[in-house]
């Protein structure tokens, strides 16, 4: 038997000989059920359609959801297509995956880290999944108390636009984006966030902050938006201006 399979058997407690003791097959027994537990947790992440009984693909961007898929999403997620198209870091052909949960243990069975946000998009396999939406009134829902909904197109292309940022710079360096590049240009590609337009311009002419994250999120975007309209800096050159912001 090789090294690899080995390996693998060991990893769900398989191919050594069995312990002599009630402690050692105890522990042996334990040890293999982590290992069976956190398979499943990693194979439900790779094939989480398995859990989402409903689906629809339009242009490349296939939804998937607990519940029947309203006609409407037809034009959410081309809506979301023209947005992601208009990204700089568009890749022509490629596809998404977008999971809406409806359900908060589902949501936070795919997202244990995420709080009370609106979505997330995984590494590695750049999975979309969303907390909750009503597809028919283009709205998303996050589980804060305030400024909790937001475009659901405008939604699945930051999130998709998160994974673009991936492909571009690697896990590793997109991971240590100043958060104002970071989601100040995903929310720019989005073309808007929760926070009320109206509401963060006036602040903004007062001279004035809000405590709310997406009031945060807001003057991200409006700083990616200024960046980039009018002084035309690229993506690229945002992150450079982030990196020399790092080396100060």
């Amino acid at each position: 038997m090789g090294r690899t399979a080995r390996f693998l058997l060991g990893i769900v407690g398989l191919g050594r000989p069995s312990p002599r003791t009630r402690l050692g097959r105890t522990l042996r027994g334990l040890r293999r059920l982590i290992a069976i537990m956190t398979l499943g947790y990693v194979g439900v992440h790779i094939f989480p359609q398995a859990l989402f009984a409903h689906s629809i693909n339009e242009r490349g961007i296939t939804l998937y959801s607990t519940r029947p898929i309203p006609a409407s999403a037809a034009g959410r997620l081309a809506k979301a297509r023209d947005l992601i198209d208009g990204c700089e870091l568009a890749v022509p052909g490629r596809r998404e995956r977008v999971f809406v949960c409806n359900t908060p243990w589902l949501y936070r069975l795919f997202a244990p880290l995420s709080g009370g946000a609106f979505a997330v998009s995984v590494p590695l396999t750049d999975n979309v999944f969303v907390a909750a939406a009503d597809i028919d009134a283009d709205a998303a829902y996050s589980g804060v108390m305030e400024y909790r909904r937001r475009a659901f197109s405008g939604l699945v292309a930051h999130e998709v636009c998160h994974g673009l940022i991936r492909r571009r710079l690697g896990l590793w360096r997109a991971s240590r984006l100043p958060m104002w590049i970071a989601e100040g240009y995903c929310d720019y590609v989005a073309g808007g966030g929760s926070f009320p337009e109206e509401e963060g311009l006036r602040l903004l002419a007062a001279g004035r902050s809000h405590p709310a994250p997406s009031f945060r999120y807001f003057m991200y975007r409006k700083k990616v938006a200024r960046l980039i309209e009018d002084r035309g800096l690229t993506f690229d050159a945002l992150v450079q201006l982030g990196d020399e912001a790092d080396a100060r």
